[in-house]
This record gives C-alpha cells, structure tokens and sequence, in this order.
C-alpha cells in the first residue's frame, strides 16, 4: 500500500458497494440535519444536541467522519473530501461561538451540505467494476472514451477493481 493510499478493504469494490456508501450518505444526512421536517427546513440530532457544545461537537465530529470515511471509499477527488472536511469543521465549531453558537449550528446544515456535495461528485463520476485494463476490453470503456475524445463527455472514471502488480 502506498502512502497516503486507503487500505482495500475500505474502498468501494463494486455498484453495491457504492449503493451502501449512498445509503449511508442518506442515513447520516437525515439523522444530522433531517429528522424533523418545517417546509424547507430541517432539524436533527446535530442542532438538538449543537445547545449543549461538547456533547453537540462530539456527534457532529462523529458524523462527520462519517461521511468523510464514506467520500474515501467512494474513492472522491481529495478536492472534494477537503471541502466536505471544511464545512464538517465549521459545523462541529459553531456551538462554540458565544451566545448564538447554538441557534447557528440549528441553521447551518453542514452534515447536508456535505453530504450533498459528495452525493453529487458521485453521480458526476462513471465508475467501472474491475480493473483499467478489464474495463478497456469492454465495449462500454471504449464507447466512452469515444464521448471523451469527441467532447460530449466530462465526468471522471474510476475503476473499482485492482489493477494487476507490475
């Protein structure tokens, strides 16, 4: 395993294993920022708890992590990740903030902004079951690299299988 390179077991292998990170997505997002529904509002776990900090920050630290563990296996753009952890670091701060952390942290919805962020990057990226070099002897593989070349395609690749050790 390289440095910096998540180990095997963590990383998505394959489309059910990416429909389990969503839903997990979707679970935590709901449980932090979407129990109880007011018109385009919600409230959850992260701003009921956000009224008493430690106790607030520690379940949002907590789901936080989770989603960031969720982008990695999903195998995101660190770009991505590094934005989900920012919004994931303001949402975990903000009951800190002297007499109005509290009502913050009820308005700002990090756990579903972040969530969104990495559900969207995920359904802007085709993965492919296998390695590069099986998914280059597929018809699927070379029609879109076909869309690649022409310009009608945009989204990243990722391959969900090992490649063989050289």
């Amino acid at each position: 395993m390289a440095p910096g390179e998540a180990p095997d077991m963590v990383l998505a292998r394959s489309h059910l294993d990416l429909h389990n990170i969503r839903n997990s997505i979707d679970r935590t997002k709901k449980m932090s920022d979407g129990v109880i529904k007011i018109g385009p509002f919600g409230l959850g776990l992260d701003a009921l708890l956000g009224f008493v900090p430690p106790l607030g920050s520690a379940y949002s630290a907590g789901a936080g992590l989770v989603l960031v563990i969720d982008g990695v296996r999903a195998r995101a753009a660190p770009m991505v990740l590094a934005e989900m952890t920012l919004i994931l670091a303001i949402d975990t701060l903000t009951p800190y903030i002297p007499k109005a952390g509290g009502i913050i942290d009820a308005l700002f919805t990090g756990h579903k902004w972040a969530a969104d962020l990495l559900l969207r990057h995920m359904d802007e990226t085709i993965y492919f079951e296998g390695s590069r070099e099986q998914a280059q002897a597929s018809s699927e593989y070379r029609d879109l690299m076909a869309r690649v070349r022409a310009g009608k395609e945009k989204r990243r690749v990722v391959f969900l299988g090992k490649s063989p050790k050289v």
